[in-house]
């Protein structure tokens, strides 16, 4: 497969990571560097343990019953053979777990990935919210 097929891959493997919240199946999609971080809409979470636990779990499965991220327009840039960049555009779809209200926001994504033992990994996420 070549590389942006596994990494537009990548991208629809954390999609559906998010939505399922499942703990094996999101780790395997992260680089194994300690320095791995997310940013989110109001916070920073430094590895892989702050992202799944805090952000995943802590936040978003906290707040919504239930989210699907969904990805537009993605742009793979290629850095050299071991790194990329990749930005698109989103929107969600949640339902709040406090009121069952339908509830979505949408911005900007930048993924910057690692090939790792000639897999592409996850390395940093950063969320953007429009405001319009």
């Amino acid at each position: 497969m070549d590389n942006l097929k596994q990494i537009k891959t990548l991208v629809s493997c954390y999609q559906e990571a998010i939505h399922s919240q499942n703990k094996e199946d999101f780790y395997q999609l992260w680089s194994q560097n300690n320095q791995c971080s997310l940013i989110s809409i109001t916070n920073q979470f430094i590895g892989l343990e702050s992202i799944f636990h805090d952000f995943l779990i802590g936040r978003i499965q906290k707040a919504y019953l239930d989210i699907k991220l969904i990805t537009e327009n993605i742009e793979v840039n290629m850095i050299n053979d071991y790194f990329a960049i990749v930005l698109f555009q989103y929107h969600t779809e949640c339902i709040k777990r406090d009121s069952l209200e339908h509830y979505g926001i949408q911005g900007l994504e930048t993924q910057i990935m690692i090939k790792e033992d000639n897999s592409w990994k996850l390395l940093h996420v950063h969320y953007s919210k429009d405001n319009g």
